[in-house]
């Protein structure tokens, strides 16, 4: 459907994103928003980096509203066109972790999503860049990297299962880095198999009610980043590590260590995979990250 695009919505769908089939999700978009009277305009993604041209056409248009239909990857391409930018960014769930949703407690089911993309708050949260790229929740090396492995076709077909067996399997055979971590230019040295630099708290699965905190009193709008390091060498270090994160010990265990900053240099000896928000990286560290306060707008709920 086409229309004015002031006051309009721009829809970015990956129809590869999620378990629902394409065709029945956009129908269901396009029904609701008809009966809404809202004017819009629905394009779906063909490869990847599509969503940043479609976010780019939308801002072109002069959309106010993109709304993204997809999972992290999906959500991440259309960020990079709309930081400091001023369309806000609305979120339809339909991807395997959609971390950033579930942080700002946006719903997955397309009706209550739909209601958040049109009459919710716009609410302005911090963007972290990594080397020039964007995230809205972590940045990480090393163990989570691993997690977020499975192959695309693994994933479809297990969900988050996927992403178990990934973590199980790195659990259990741990390999810990000589770990160099500089924030605001004080350099801490660390054994350890992962770094999470944060700019959202929480993660989230399925089968979680909410996201988990990974880090003590994170905000996504503090202008600030929160390093957590996984001091762990051993499957029992681990195991210890991740029961203090769930019971939210944070301070408790030495094998959690915390910074907060906002200029963020991780180096590792010997050198670990990198991801930004669930989307494994084709590099390794070192890796840089910065703050970059309030430069996105995104619909949330009504409180």
């Amino acid at each position: 459907m086409g229309g004015s695009a002031t006051g309009g919505l721009f829809v970015i769908h990956n129809p590869a994103a999620g378990p629902t089939e394409a065709e029945r999700l956009q129908r269901r978009v396009e029904t609701a928003l008809a009966q809404r009277q809202v004017p819009y305009e629905y394009a779906r993604t063909e490869a990847p980096g599509h969503a940043r041209q479609l976010a780019m056409a939308a801002l072109a248009s002069g959309y106010c509203r993109v709304l993204v239909a997809g999972g992290d990857g999906t959500v991440l391409e259309a960020v990079s066109a709309l930081v400091d930018r001023d369309p806000a960014l609305a979120l339809l769930p339909v991807g395997t972790g959609n971390q950033l949703a579930a942080n700002l407690g946006v719903p997955s089911s397309v009706g209550a999503a739909l209601d958040v993309a049109l009459a919710g708050n716009v609410r302005q949260i911090d963007v972290g860049m990594m080397d020039g790229q964007p995230f809205t929740t972590i940045a990480g090396a090393g163990f989570d990297a691993e997690v977020v492995r499975p192959r695309s076709e693994i994933k479809k077909r297990f969900g988050y299962l996927a992403y178990i067996h990934a973590a199980t399997a790195a659990a259990f055979a741990p390999r810990p880095s000589t770990l160099r971590i500089t924030v605001d230019g004080e350099q801490h040295v660390i054994d350890g198999i992962g770094v999470e630099v944060a700019n959202m708290p929480g993660l989230t699965a399925p089968m979680l009610r909410r996201p988990v905190d990974l880090v003590p009193d994170g905000r996504p709008d503090d202008g600030l980043l929160d390093v957590c390091v996984l001091a762990v060498t051993t499957t029992r270090d681990f195991l210890s590590a991740m029961w203090s994160i769930i019971a939210r010990r944070f301070g408790r265990n030495p094998r959690l260590r915390y910074f907060r900053g906002r200029e963020v240099l991780v180096e590792a000896d010997p050198p670990l995979p990198v991801q930004i928000d669930g989307e494994r990286l084709e590099r390794t560290t070192p890796f840089a990250a910065s703050i970059r306060p309030r430069a996105l707008k995104v619909l949330v709920p009504i409180d």
